[in-house]
């Protein structure tokens, strides 16, 4: 009878843990911010990677998936800096796995 009643009491607070909400919002960006995120998806560098593209092809998609995150990161930053915006985050770029 015990267990059943601490077993019912854990549940619902296993549940909170297992559907929480994630990460807090981050701040909103600003019009700047946004017109640099548009113009690094639209750099060359982005569209001749896309081109690559195999639909169908899993290991083709990944790999591209995982250059085209670098690359919208390194076009995003570049754009902050020609614009003299402060650049999001810490002291070191984080690098996707």
């Amino acid at each position: 009878m015990r267990r059943a009643a601490a077993l019912a009491l854990l549940l619902p607070l296993g549940a909170c843990g297992f559907f929480g909400g994630g990460a807090p919002p981050g701040e909103p960006e600003t019009p700047e911010q946004r017109a640099c995120r548009e113009e690094a998806r639209l750099s060359p560098a982005v569209t001749a990677l896309n081109r690559q593209r195999l639909p169908g092809n899993t290991e083709n998609e990944n790999r591209l998936d995982r250059e085209e995150r670098i690359l919208l990161l390194r076009a995003y930053r570049d754009c902050l800096r020609a614009r003299g915006l402060a650049l999001p985050g810490g002291v070191e770029a984080v690098q996707p796995r």
